[in-house]
């Protein structure tokens, strides 16, 4: 709904648009409608004449020759005497404004005739400064009071619903932009009542513009109001009315607009308006305000969802051809200069066309989702939320669409004062459908700029919390963060700092949805460290609340103990600062913390040295009671031996439980279709820089998972230590050799980093330096990726209220004795633990990075002529050898391709004569080398040694295929399988192949 403030920019905005297009005809009628409407009242005889100003250096004539015999003014609002003269000029110049007011006064006061005022409305805005010094020239010089009325005011007077209909008529506003009914307002309220009777109680007949303003207000009220609906004939019977009148053709199109609308929203049924939506539709071509295309669309986008419905007798053919050609008229108004703002209106159409719900392509399942839950137990809508349409909806056109939009976003720049009110939410609700449109960003980008440009950061961070809600509702984790990230920047400061929180907090529950804990565990105790340091009184409610979450991230991941050691935090806060804390219905962070403390308590039967101070940490936690009550009710996880234990945590968990007491501490998660493996010793200041590590390493791969920076589908095995101030290691991130992972040795700083800055100083280097080695993108191009990271907020992400490792002593004892309880995880420690991973951040499926279908078949064209070349002599020779004749056909029938053969093949020739005949391989070939015909008489490779050397070249044959495509192996010692799988998945390296002739033998 758009309030009356952001009503009075637009009609500001439209005004500025008149002296774009020199529309003084338009603005002198508005501002002569606009006096008698709002200046002057109780017309009664008057001695005063009221004149009028022209403009733009035009001489001194009237709006009208004397107002009937003259008016007289309401001295309550002018503070006239009867007899006084007043003065209305107007004037669309917005250069040197000054000099222009001061130039009509002369006109005005130096015609012989008295005047007493002087009133000068002007479309651009005129400075407090300057119109002060204007009023006291008017009065030194001419002895006139001089009131100005610059565009801010004009616009505020518009939005008066009584006068509307003067922005309506000289200004082409979109009828759905009529000033709403004021809140809260009873079904029949007093205007209704006056207006209905008014219209009702005599045979009064619509002529004007002002008429039709009243009857669209009554008939919008029968229309959206239940109780009113028995009055909608006679509101419709009175617009129909005005239609027969024949007024301006922009008006009878709006009218036309107006009475389809209300019958189809009014009584369900379009039929009986169908005539007018034809001649509306016949009469397209004439329209040019970007306004009334606006209510084209939605015109058709209702005959559409009518027709569907039963509720209309249109059919498809003339739907189609009526969108064909309002999608033609709208393409060939953009063709023909406009003013940026006038661009930005007819884009606007032509999205909102492209954005219709594509009604023949509605699946017949449709997938669902399960709402997020709410994220606060004493404000469950504490987040708010737009109505959302679901993801799998097909809109007409979406490319387009984007199109248009991107291009709008642009053009605001010069177009500063359009309005995107309405267009940013209709935007948001169609978020979870465009989210993942590669202009998406762009779009919603500046969308929000604007949306903050106009009405203030506090509105923006709260449409950026509302899209996430709605994104997390459809499943799109990962643009909900995108948003709820720059909600969390836009609030925070002194005055929005809860709801900086709850979107810290709301950041948890999403890292934790993309198997995340570390990094949800983060924002959890970012959200409680704020709260518990910042001067605000209301928020000590969020901090046992982030503990709470805090440990059920650490519980997760089957660190128990750290999970109750959290939850004793929490317990002590909570009881300190929730009214009745001991409801359990009430505060379900507390009933959560109680369940997982009572199957913490039952399994550490398994390992007795565990049991005592598992019991210790309850009862300290003042669980104990309610814990041995749950327990003594029901019994059944006492009955689970480890098997089921460790069957239940891989199901559920991304560790074993208690693995927390294991004398070494593992951290695994999975993203991006890589394994992560952290290890480190298990004593508290390592594991704490080992947890802070790993929340910076999740919350950089959640924000690389829209970039696509090509990485291996592999195990990054890390063994993770402290080093103390004044040992520093050459190197923080030494890579380990390794063929079958990407192994690495990860030195750490024993003291913490203090600032924002430190941290990411400390840790994004080595995270960057392990993904690009894991990387098949060119060092320039992956750092590009990290680049853009950093300028979409990175920084900001990475780190929040404080550093992880002070917000984890914050918040725990220093000597705990649970600290040195060694055991092992429940289950079989021989076997490994599986990774869990999010669907979100599963490994890309999409063709790679310069994938192009046709370019590789011309490329294993040439492999095919080159192989043949290259092995002229030696592939008979091989063929005739039974052993290799029989691996050959193994490994065709395992699925490769034949021309890896010939090439792995070709290059074990060259490499081989090579080495002959120079006494070494060179680092590179020529392109001579690699097309040069085998001779008879050339070295030539025994069948012994081909076989002994042949899985080599296989694996050379991958690299060289990846660095065909452009891609570029950045590990010491290769990782092939890896490289193999995702060329593989994303360059077909495995699927694609040309029709030949086979000289290989097959099973």
């Amino acid at each position: 709904m758009t309030t009356p403030t952001l009503l009075a920019r637009r009609i500001n905005f439209e005004l500025s648009e008149l002296s774009a297009y020199d529309a003084h005809h338009e603005f002198e009628h508005l501002c002569r409608e606009l006096a008698k409407a709002r200046l002057v009242s109780n017309v009664l005889p008057a001695t005063g004449p009221v004149a009028a100003g022209g403009d733009q250096g035009r001489d001194f004539e009237t709006f009208h020759t004397y107002l009937a015999t003259g008016l007289r003014f309401a001295t309550g609002f002018l503070g006239l005497a009867t007899s006084d003269t007043v003065v209305f000029a107007c004037t669309l110049q917005r250069d040197d404004l000054k000099s222009k007011i001061k130039s009509d006064l002369k006109s005005i006061c130096t015609q012989g005739t008295e005047v007493q005022r002087v009133y000068f409305f002007a479309s651009a805005s005129v400075p407090v400064a300057q119109r002060h010094d204007l009023q006291k020239f008017a009065r030194d010089t001419y002895q006139v009071e001089l009131e100005i009325l610059d565009g801010l005011a004009i616009a505020e007077l518009l939005t008066d619903p009584d006068i509307f209909w003067i922005a309506e008529t000289y200004l082409r506003l979109t009828a759905d932009l009529r000033p709403p009914s004021p809140s809260g307002e009873p079904p029949f309220p007093e205007w209704y009542t006056a207006l209905k009777r008014q219209w009702t109680a005599a045979e009064r007949v619509p002529v004007n513009h002002g008429d039709f303003s009243q009857l669209i207000r009554g008939l919008r009220h029968a229309t959206d109001t239940r109780e009113a609906r028995p009055d909608l004939a006679t509101w419709l019977s009175l617009v129909e009315q005005f239609l027969a009148c024949g007024p301006h053709s922009d008006a009878v199109q709006r009218a036309r607009y107006e009475i389809a609308r209300a019958t189809l929203r009014g009584a369900g049924d379009l039929r009986p308006a169908e005539h007018h939506v034809r001649t509306f539709f016949a009469e397209i071509t004439s329209m040019t305000a970007p306004a009334a295309l606006l209510d084209a669309s939605v015109l058709l986008q209702y005959a559409t969802t009518a027709t569907l419905a039963g509720e209309a007798a249109l059919d498809d053919d003339q739907l189609r051809t009526w969108t064909i050609e309002l999608r033609q008229h709208l393409t060939t108004l953009l063709e023909d200069p406009a003013t940026p703002g006038h661009r930005a209106g007819i884009l606007h159409a032509a999205a909102s066309l492209s954005l219709h719900i594509d009604y023949s392509a509605l699946p017949e399942r449709r997938p669902t989702v399960d709402p997020i839950l709410e994220l606060s137990d004493s404000a469950p809508d504490d987040l708010g939320g737009i109505t959302e349409m679901p993801s799998w909806t097909p809109l007409v056109d979406t490319d387009h669409a984007m199109s248009c939009l991107a291009e709008l976003v642009d053009l605001l720049a010069d177009a500063p004062t359009y309005p995107v009110d309405s267009l940013a939410n209709y935007f948001d609700m169609l978020a979870p459908v465009l989210a993942d449109h590669p202009l998406y960003d762009r779009v919603r980008g500046g969308l929000d700029e604007v949306t903050s440009r106009q009405s203030g950061d506090a509105a923006k961070a709260q449409r950026c919390r509302a899209r996430a809600i709605s994104l997390c509702r459809s499943g799109n984790w990962l643009a909900a963060l995108r948003d709820l990230h720059e909600a969390k920047v836009t609030w925070w400061h002194g005055d929005t700092m809860r709801d900086a929180l709850l979107s810290m907090r709301f950041l948890s529950r999403v890292y934790s949805e993309l198997a995340m804990p570390l990094a949800a565990k983060q924002y959890a105790l970012s959200a409680a460290y704020a709260a518990s340091v910042l001067p605000q009184r209301d928020l000590t409610d969020l901090v046992p609340a982030g503990l709470f979450a805090a440990a059920n991230a650490d519980h997760s991941t089957g660190a128990w103990l750290s999970a109750l050691r959290m939850t004793h935090a929490a317990v002590v806060l909570h009881t300190q600062f929730a009214a009745a804390p001991w409801n359990f219905d009430r505060h379900r962070d507390l009933a959560t913390a109680t369940a997982h403390a009572t199957m913490i308590q039952a399994a550490a039967r398994h390992r007795p040295q565990l049991a005592d101070p598992v019991t210790q940490l309850i009862a300290d936690a003042g669980l104990a009671p309610f814990v041995d009550g749950l327990l003594a009710e029901d019994r059944t996880q006492w009955e689970w031996d480890e098997a089921t234990w460790r069957a239940q945590a891989e199901r559920d968990l991304s560790g074993a439980p208690f693995c927390d007491a294991a004398p070494i501490r593992v951290f695994q998660f999975k993203a991006l279709g890589q394994r992560w493996s952290v290890r480190c010793r298990n004593a508290r200041p390592v594991v704490v820089a080992a947890e802070e590590f790993c929340a910076a390493a999740q919350i950089l791969l959640v924000e690389l998972a829209t970039a696509d920076p090509v990485l291996l589908a592999t195990t990054v095995d890390i063994d993770c230590e402290l080093f103390a101030a004044g040992r520093e290691p050459a190197e923080r991130a030494q890579p380990i050799p390794d063929n079958t992972c990407s192994r690495w040795k990860v030195h750490l700083p024993s003291e913490g980093p203090e600032s924002p800055e430190e941290i990411n100083d400390q840790l994004l280097p080595i995270l960057v330096q392990i993904l690009r080695h894991n990387s098949l993108l060119p060092a320039d191009t992956f750092m590009k990726i990290i680049k853009d990271a950093l300028r979409r907020g990175l920084a900001h992400k990475l780190t929040t209220a404080s550093s992880y490792r002070r917000m984890t002593a914050f918040f725990t004892r220093e000597a705990d004795p649970t600290d040195r309880v060694r055991a092992d995880p429940l289950g079989d420690t021989t076997k490994p633990f599986p990774f869990t991973g999010a669907v979100a951040l599963a490994a890309p499926t999409t063709p790679g990075p310069g994938y192009d279908r046709d370019e590789a078949e011309r490329m294993i064209k040439d492999r095919y002529t080159n192989a043949s070349a290259m092995t002229r002599h030696t592939l008979p020779q091989a063929l005739r050898d039974t052993s290799l004749r029989a691996y050959f056909a193994d490994l065709l029938a395992d699925g490769r391709k034949e021309w890896h053969l010939l090439m792995a093949l070709a290059n074990l020739v060259l490499n081989h004569r090579m080495l002959v005949l120079t006494g070494s391989v060179p680092s590179r070939v020529t392109k001579d080398d690699i097309t040069r015909e085998q001779q008879a008489d050339d070295p030539m490779p025994s069948s012994a040694q081909i076989r002994e050397q042949f899985d080599t070249f296989l694996a050379a044959g991958v690299v060289s295929a990846a660095e065909s495509w452009g891609l570029q192996v950045n590990q010491v010692t290769p990782d092939i399988a890896a490289i193999e799988a995702l060329l593989k998945t994303r360059y077909r390296y495995w699927d694609d192949d040309i029709d030949h002739v086979p000289v290989l033998p097959v099973s």
